[in-house]
């Protein structure tokens, strides 16, 4: 560009237009990078951790099917002969119907509790659980032997149809 006293008609202090420093856009875009790289960081370290999935062998689900239901009659019968408690009987119930899941699908059933369970299963099973939970650690209800026989029911149909 020429200076001003260059170009005829223009006064000598006239010196044209002044350019942006480079210094404000190279600011502005590390600020932008900034605030990408603090949500960036902020959802990688607030995500939900994974599960990691173990490979599991093959499982013949009829036969788990058929080994469970009868271990679910052989724990009602010893409940209504009055061999375990109701109490007790849940406790029990509520571990093979949790061994059953285990064995047949990826979800670690065995160690998983009640609100794990909630988030991540399926509603058939979270409802056959949720039904063994409060005997299982509360007091005896009013009638434990009712509670019992509908939590043998729930769990022989959720075993009967899981697979």
């Amino acid at each position: 560009m020429p200076a001003a006293a260059d170009v005829p008609g223009m006064p000598e202090e006239f010196t044209g237009p002044v350019a942006y420093s480079d210094r404000w856009l190279w600011i502005g875009i590390a600020l932008l990078v900034l605030v990408l790289a603090y949500y960036l960081v902020s959802w990688w370290v607030t995500r939900p951790p994974r599960v990691p999935t173990v490979p599991r062998r093959a499982v013949d689900v009829p036969d788990a099917q058929q080994q469970h239901l009868a271990l679910i009659d052989d724990l009602a019968a010893r409940v209504r002969s009055g061999d375990v408690g109701p109490r007790e009987g849940h406790q029990q119930l509520s571990e093979l119907v949790r061994s059953y899941v285990a064995a047949v699908s990826t979800l670690p059933a065995r160690t998983m509790a009640l609100a794990d369970f909630r988030d991540r299963a399926p509603r058939e099973l979270v409802e056959a659980i949720e039904l063994m939970y409060p005997p299982e650690f509360a007091p005896d209800p009013a009638d434990p032997l009712a509670t019992f026989e509908d939590a043998v029911g729930r769990s022989r149909d959720l075993v009967s149809t899981w697979g």
